[in-house]
């Protein structure tokens, strides 16, 4: 077998699908990028068991047949390379699976092992949800929940990403227990019965890195185990979480008597400096007429901080603690220059969200507060 291409090409597609590979792996079925020749196209496919990467790439090539490729080699060999055409020629040894790929180039010649594989019979599911999203969009919707997403073990639900799909709203909530963050998009699909999947968070990571087309076509199947998303010439196949996810709604305060409007990147930079001083990373927050306080110390150091940043209030006052981390983190991911904060007590969950009527429920961010030392 014989196909020629380019080698930014194959590097495009190879990188693209290796990163279903896990890093560590037992199981050598699952370190190979599994190449499919067929007369005119190079089909790449790369699986760990549970998340699998299908590429498409036009080559130059008459013949057909499947071989399997260590993707570390492969992807070693493409990356040391400039941009020039390269011919692959594909040998097999005799009474044998094993082969060798025999490597040209304008400067070069070079050759890696492979393995022949039978053509991969692939268990066609069925999916019987499918809707149509801007990249733009879908990109947004991840970067605003990831982050909150658990990396407990123990709790495999809070690992991912809870997608509410009902009428033609998209509900996304991710949670770690310490925080939680809702965000809605509208979708041209009006999805007629709720629907609800987890899809994990290393997913989603990999569709951000993956999808660079206008839209994404996200499919559920008919027993709610798999999604499939597909950008252009890529289709990314993963298993759902299936454990059920926890009720968020019960948490989402709804009688917050309290409310603070401030410049959020005031309070982005102020928490980010002075939860510096804190010895074990939190802040204390007070907050009188219209003024907010921001202070932290570290007692072993006798190091401290305290800054006054003017803004809205309109409540009794009130000294709260956070960690400083959750804080920047939710401050971070509301695009916003005024936001609003929600608050009822020292120890009720606080709401932060866009100041912005039309943005109110679009998006919310809520933190847990921490115990503070008087």
């Amino acid at each position: 077998m014989k196909l020629t291409s380019s080698i930014r090409q194959l590097q495009d597609a190879v990188s693209k699908v290796a990163q279903a590979i896990p890093a560590k792996t037992m199981d050598p079925r699952f370190e190979n990028v599994h190449l499919s020749i067929e007369s005119g196209t190079l089909t790449l496919f790369a699986t760990d068991g549970e998340l699998s990467i299908t590429a498409r790439s036009d080559v130059d090539t008459s013949d057909s047949g499947n071989i399997g490729i260590k993707a570390r080699t492969l992807q070693d060999f493409l990356r040391s390379m400039y941009d020039t055409s390269v011919t692959f020629d594909i040998e097999r040894q005799e009474i044998s699976d094993h082969g060798t790929v025999h490597i040209k180039t304008d400067k070069g010649r070079y050759k890696i092992p492979c393995q022949f594989e039978s053509k991969q019979e692939k268990y066609e599911k069925i999916y019987d949800i499918s809707l149509e999203l801007a990249t733009e969009e879908l990109q947004d919707l991840i970067q605003k929940t990831i982050f909150a997403c658990s990396v407990d073990g123990m709790r495999p639900a809070m690992m991912g990403v809870l997608f509410e799909l009902e009428g033609s709203v998209i509900t996304a909530v991710s949670t770690d227990g310490h925080r939680l963050v809702r965000c809605r998009k509208s979708s041209s699909t009006d999805i007629a019965e709720k629907q609800k999947i987890v899809v994990p968070a290393r997913v989603l990571s990999i569709i951000q890195k993956l999808a660079q087309y206008e839209t994404v076509t996200m499919s559920i199947d008919s027993e709610r185990r798999f999604v499939r998303f597909i950008s252009g010439n890529i289709v990314l196949d993963a298993a759902l979480i299936v454990e059920p996810y926890p009720n968020y709604d019960a948490v989402i305060p709804v009688e917050h008597d309290k409310y603070m409007i401030v410049d959020r990147s005031l309070i982005y930079d102020s928490v980010k400096r002075v939860g510096r001083f804190s010895s074990i990373g939190d802040v204390k927050i007070v907050i009188e007429g219209e003024v907010l306080k921001i202070l932290a110390e570290n007692t072993n150091e006798g190091e401290a901080a305290q800054e006054e940043l003017p803004c809205t209030y309109n409540g009794e006052p009130i000294t709260i603690g956070f960690n400083s981390r959750f804080i920047e983190a939710a401050l971070a991911h509301l695009d916003e220059n005024e936001i609003r904060i929600e608050l009822k007590s020292p120890t009720t969950a606080v709401i932060f969200k866009p100041h912005k009527e039309e943005e109110d429920d679009k998006l919310i961010i809520l933190v847990m507060p921490v115990r503070i030392n008087n």
